[in-house]
């Protein structure tokens, strides 16, 4: 069966996407290729870093991304040359936008997914740390990009916190991989 999520959350303005960003978010179980990753300099930022067990910085890094689904949506698992990082994604409901939620360890992200003929951004409109929902002036801001450049699908990651700056990022290209399959579930 193939993915579904992102064509749950945008419905019929997902077919406006590229078709290698449809193709990955549909038909990818597995996908490779390679990364920058960034952290931002403060001690802060490296503290928040090695709290939320982020990948350390480094250049051309192999990753590997797999899709698994779960109970409401599916779980991404990015190893940066084998070291994981994993956050869940699952449609919002009942807001006045194309909703995704994004859970990484105790931090939930409300994120706008907003769909073009460019590809997608992701935007975070409301985070909460457990129950509590954190004041905008204090949240921290992930910002995701999905692009067709020459062909290939191309990622990029920020996450800034305010008063800290940036925090966390990355930026690379992947391709599938492994496929799902018609006789298993996505």
């Amino acid at each position: 069966m193939p993915r579904n999520l992102y064509q749950t959350i945008l419905g019929q303005s997902f077919e406006q996407v590229p078709i290698q960003i449809r193709d990955m978010h549909t038909f990818a179980r597995r996908a490779i290729g390679t990364a920058n990753v960034t952290r931002g300099r403060s001690p802060v930022a490296n503290l928040i870093c090695c709290l939320a067990s982020l990948p350390m910085a480094r250049e051309n890094v192999q990753i590997e991304t797999s899709f698994v689904e779960i109970d409401g949506g599916e779980r991404w698992t990015r190893r940066f040359d084998g070291q994981p990082f994993e956050t869940d994604m699952m449609a919002g409901k009942g807001e006045p936008f194309p909703c995704m939620l994004e859970r990484l360890g105790p931090f939930l992200f409300k994120m706008r997914v907003t769909a073009s003929p460019t590809g997608l951004d992701l935007s975070p409109e409301f985070v909460f740390l457990g129950p509590v929902k954190i004041p905008s002036f204090l949240a921290p801001k992930a910002i995701g990009r999905e692009r067709v450049v020459d062909g290939r699908y191309r990622f990029s990651v920020n996450v800034s916190f305010p008063l800290i700056g940036k925090v966390f990022g990355y930026e690379g290209s992947i391709e599938p991989s492994e496929f799902v399959s018609d006789n298993e579930p996505a």
